[in-house]
């Protein structure tokens, strides 16, 4: 200790002052938008969702969320974030959504398609092919699908959440490229009527199981594989239970950020206008984030020694899967056919403004 004193007496005073700055560089800030003091006229807003893992691009999303609002409303509106199914399945937190017992969830959009059926329209397989016409579908059918999903549901989108493409992970001896490849291998599929009809459009086994036994389900033979994006199959270890990747873009996985239409009422035109802009800005904010979050967790593939496969023409795959869709209309709605066609004329003008 003497020795240092002595070092540090020997420095210009200016050199002193950088290391008293490191220092204190260390301290953590007394406030944000979790800690700022408490006002007793305060509106709380409780936000739950399934996940507990700080890596999710959901809980990301859900804290971005929170933050907005508690900055624009000047902490008129206070943020209580409960992760970790604390409050229920997705299920169970929509209806409390509903309800107006909490105010803010964020549900996988296969999962909130049960009880809002128009979002089915956006799980249609090869409806979309990249991110960008995925993000500018979203942008320009989200007005469409708002009133629905409120009378539907009773909640309201605000913003979206990307957690990136559904990719098959799996234990095979050869690599799947072609729809034929899926044959020999039961691959867990989420309970959602579309997804489930678009494995069998492909002669596949799909099995319903719930994604917390899929570990268990891997790491017993009990299927061999499923889908998800590269962030899922690594942040939850299947790659500790699983062999190869392969990469294709026949359905992305969304998260629509939704409020209690019955507490959105409630609220003050200008907490209103909070509450909507910082859903657009979660929006933008997950689409500038998740990219580059996706980028480390391929690396982390890569390092975990799991074999990665591309499919360099994906046509067998779409045209087998859109071949189905007139099955699955009736899950939308009853102008289930009519809203699929407002969805594919926006593709087709995004597609003509790129050319």
């Amino acid at each position: 200790m003497k020795k240092i004193m002595k070092a540090l007496i020997k420095l210009p005073a200016l050199a002193v002052l950088v290391i008293a700055s490191v220092g204190n560089a260390a301290t953590p800030n007394p406030f944000d938008w979790q800690t700022v003091p408490k006002k007793d006229d305060q509106i709380t807003m409780r936000l739950a969702h399934s996940l507990n893992m700080e890596w999710s691009s959901q809980t990301v999303a859900l804290k971005r969320f929170a933050e907005l609002v508690a900055i624009y409303s000047d902490n008129r509106i206070r943020p209580v974030i409960f992760p970790g199914s604390q409050l229920g399945g997705e299920k169970e937190m929509l209806q409390q959504a509903r309800q107006g017992v909490i105010q803010v969830t964020i549900p996988a959009t296969n999962n909130m398609a049960q009880v809002a059926p128009s979002l089915n329209v956006l799980l249609l397989p090869y409806l979309t092919q990249s991110t960008e016409e995925s993000n500018y579908l979203l942008d320009k059918i989200t007005p469409t699908l708002v009133p629905r999903v409120i009378k539907e549901s009773g909640v309201r989108i605000v913003g979206w959440e990307n957690t990136g493409w559904r990719h098959f992970f799996y234990n095979a001896p050869e690599a799947i490229e072609k729809p034929a490849d899926l044959a020999p291998l039961k691959m867990r599929v989420p309970p959602n009527a579309i997804m489930l009809g678009t494995y069998k459009s492909w002669n596949a086994s799909p099995a319903p199981i719930a994604w917390n036994e899929l570990y268990s389900a891997l790491q017993q033979g009990v299927v061999e594989g499923g889908d998800s994006p590269v962030s899922d199959i690594i942040g939850m270890k299947f790659d500790e239970v699983i062999s190869r990747i392969t990469r294709l873009h026949y359905t992305i996985l969304t998260h629509p950020i939704v409020v209690s239409e019955r507490w959105f009422q409630s609220l003050d035109e200008d907490l209103q206008k909070v509450v909507l802009r910082a859903g657009r800005e979660t929006t933008e904010y997950v689409r500038w984030w998740q990219p580059q979050d996706e980028a480390r967790w391929w690396e982390k593939a890569e390092e975990a020694g799991v074999e990665i496969t591309d499919i360099e023409d994906e046509t067998p795959w779409a045209e087998k899967a859109r071949a189905s869709w007139p099955n699955y209309y009736h899950l939308i709605g009853k102008d289930g056919e009519q809203l699929t066609k407002t969805a594919t004329d926006i593709l087709e003008s995004f597609k003509a403004s790129q050319q």
